[in-house]
Parts: C-alpha cells; structure tokens; sequence
C-alpha cells in the first residue's frame, strides 16, 4: 500500500483528528480488514501516530 492510501486509512480511523489512534482502535481496524493482529508488539499505552502507523504496515509486508 502506498503512503496516499496509508494516510488515507489512518485518517479514517483517526475519526477526531487528534494525530494519533490507540492501540486498541488499531487492532480493531486491522481485524475489520481480516488482518492478524498476534505479532503487534505495541503496549497498550501507546498513541499511534501516522509515522508508526507507516512503519507498523512497511513490516506486515
């Protein structure tokens, strides 16, 4: 997936613009889009800006 299309979906799922999303709200999403979530390695005490996002996705490939 490219960068448009990452931003694209991160903003989606940043539905109040705040930048960032939880771990949990990403779990969420990746389920939704019948993708794994058991090798996340964030805590729940993370936000998850789109730079991580990014990198999070650039390591699923």
């Amino acid at each position: 997936m490219d960068e448009a299309n990452l931003a694209a979906m991160f903003g989606l799922l940043d539905v109040v613009g705040q930048g960032h999303i939880t771990p949990a709200q990403y779990r969420e999403a990746l389920k939704t889009l019948g993708l794994s979530t058991e090798d996340l390695q964030l805590g729940d005490d993370v936000n998850i800006t789109l730079d991580v996002f990014k990198e999070e996705q650039s390591a699923r490939k």
